[in-house]
Formats: C-alpha cells, sequence, structure tokens
C-alpha cells in the first residue's frame, strides 16, 4: 500500500479520534481488512485494498450525547466537507483522494435514505447492517483502537450484499474468497443462523454464483 494512502487513512483516524467520535462507529468495507492485518486478527491475511473510500458505520444516531462536531472539526483539519445534493448525506475528502462516508442501519419502515446523526454527519441508511452492528471486535491499527466486524460477519455480510454492489460485486467477491480459508467455520454458522431468511438465501446465491459451497458446507 502507498505510504500517502495509509497516511490519510492515519489522518482520518485522528479526526475521528479528536471529534469524540472513534467509539460510536464501526469501521467497514475494505479498509476493516487493512485493519486485521495490522492487528494481525487473521494471521497470514494479506489484504489487496485498491479503494480510495473510507466508510464508518454509525452505532446509534443519538449517540454521543452531546453531539460531537465531526464535520465542523474536519473543516479545521483540512478536509472537504460535501453533502448530497438529494438525500444530505455527508461525504468527507482529503486533498489525497480519500473519501469517507458513514452509513447507519435502516430503522423502523426505512423510508429516508438518509439519517442526521450526533456525531455531526448525515449518514446514508442501509439494510443488513445487524449482522455487522452485533459481531464486533476492538483492534489496534495505527495507534488508535478502532471497532471492525468480527471477520466471520465481515464475509457474510458482503455476501449478502453482493448482487447490489454493481461493479463492485466481483471485486468483493475476491475479498470474501481471499479471506475465507482463514475464518472460523463454526462462527459462520453462529452468524449465518442468526440471519433472516432473506438474507439466508442472499449468502446461498453467493456461494452457488461464486463457487465457495465447499468452504460453507453447512451454510448451503
Amino acid at each position: 500500500m502507498p505510504t500517502e494512502q495509509q497516511h490519510a487513512f492515519s489522518k482520518v483516524l485522528d479526526l475521528v479520534e479528536e471529534a469524540g467520535c472513534i467509539d460510536h462507529v464501526v469501521l467497514i468495507g475494505s479498509w476493516a481488512e487493512f485493519a486485521y492485518r495490522e492487528a494481525d486478527v487473521l494471521p497470514g491475511f494479506c489484504p489487496n485494498i485498491k479503494t480510495m473510500d473510507v466508510d464508518f458505520l454509525v452505532r446509534n444516531l443519538r449517540r454521543p450525547s452531546p453531539a460531537a462536531r465531526l464535520t465542523a472539526l474536519a473543516k479545521e483539519r483540512g478536509f472537504f466537507v460535501e453533502s448530497d445534493r438529494m438525500t444530505g448525506t455527508t461525504k468527507l475528502l482529503d486533498i489525497t483522494g480519500l473519501e469517507v462516508e458513514f452509513l447507519i442501519r435502516k430503522m423502523g419502515e426505512g423510508k429516508e435514505p438518509a439519517l442526521k446523526t450526533n456525531i455531526g454527519v448525515t449518514a446514508q441508511a442501509l439494510w443488513h447492517m445487524d449482522v455487522i452492528l452485533k459481531n464486533t471486535i476492538n483492534v489496534r491499527c495505527l495507534s488508535h483502537v478502532v471497532t471492525v466486524p468480527i471477520p466471520e460477519a465481515y464475509a457474510i455480510h458482503k455476501m449478502i450484499i453482493n448482487s447490489e454492489r454493481g461493479k463492485k460485486a466481483e471485486k468483493d467477491a475476491h475479498a470474501v474468497e481471499n479471506m475465507l480459508p482463514l475464518l472460523d467455520e463454526e462462527k459462520l454458522n453462529k452468524i449465518f443462523s442468526s440471519l433472516s431468511k432473506k438474507e439466508k438465501a442472499r449468502v446461498r446465491t453467493f456461494a452457488e454464483t461464486y463457487g465457495v459451497a465447499t468452504r460453507i458446507l453447512e451454510i448451503v
């Protein structure tokens, strides 16, 4: 990984911690794989990170209390702050091109595309986030203690949302295939058993599409 890219990511973690938000978000997406490597969560795992997108899942839209001022601090620290014209979703951009986005679990009927949160951003609201929120660990990454999904939850979440990922679907599938041999099958099946019927069907479809049934035999 280029040093510039890693340095930019470190600055993002610095910002989130300084704003008092690091305990209120979960690092997801490809940068969670970087954290797995840094913390040696999966010995022998070598992530192939080719994205400039950093994604955080907000745990609770009403925390912290009082609300943090993440976007205001980001501007002070030299980040550009953008707001989607249609949804109001907040995006932070570093001068290197690194883009920071925020997601949150859809609640209730899930009609709102985005929700204002107490960390100081408007986060995109998405389904299928429970599998991550219920299965997290804290790891040390670049001098910070960061919350990430356990690798088994990370992989299953990737399987669930694969059909929605468009051009990124195949890249995500390769990431899962790369990780699967190192995962705990008992944990995989325990998480799978907690899924809804629709989510289980999506995992089965993924397994059949990408030929990974032999690794998750009990799931399929």
